[in-house]
């Protein structure tokens, strides 16, 4: 298969389980996941699933940079781990739901790998707003 064909797999997948999570889902704990990319392997039988984790909102006011700060470093483990478990556990709804709408020989077998660029990039964002107001202070 083409590559051309092969992106625009990945991104019709991206973009179908974006919106079963956000629309269909009633687990809240998926509202916070972000599918950041899709990888189908070249028969479509399996797909690898990356999301990133958004911080709660709180109080509607958490920005980009509050990815770092949200909660402890044992308390983003357990979240990440808990949502890991959501999604592998949801694998089977998700497929089901896939089915109809993808006009594909195979549905893939999803698998659901943590993304930590969005949280990486936070990181540097506040380090960098750390740095700037240190500049300004002298």
């Amino acid at each position: 298969m083409g590559r051309k064909y092969m992106r625009r797999i990945n991104e019709l997948l991206r973009r179908k389980i974006t919106l079963l999570l956000l629309e269909e889902s009633k687990d809240p704990r998926l509202n916070d996941v972000s599918i950041t990319g899709v990888n189908v392997n070249r028969d479509t039988s399996r797909a690898e699933v990356y999301y990133s984790i958004l911080p709660p909102m709180v109080a509607g006011d958490a920005t980009l940079s509050d990815l770092g700060t949200g909660g402890g470093i044992e308390e983003q483990k357990q979240r990440r781990e808990d949502i890991q478990e959501t999604l592998d556990g949801a694998v089977g709804w998700l497929r089901g739901k896939l089915a109809p709408t993808l006009h594909l020989r195979h549905i893939p077998k999803l698998t659901f790998i943590y993304d930590p660029s969005l949280a990486e990039g936070a990181h540097i964002e506040s380090l960098l707003k750390q740095l700037q107001t240190e500049e300004a202070r002298q």
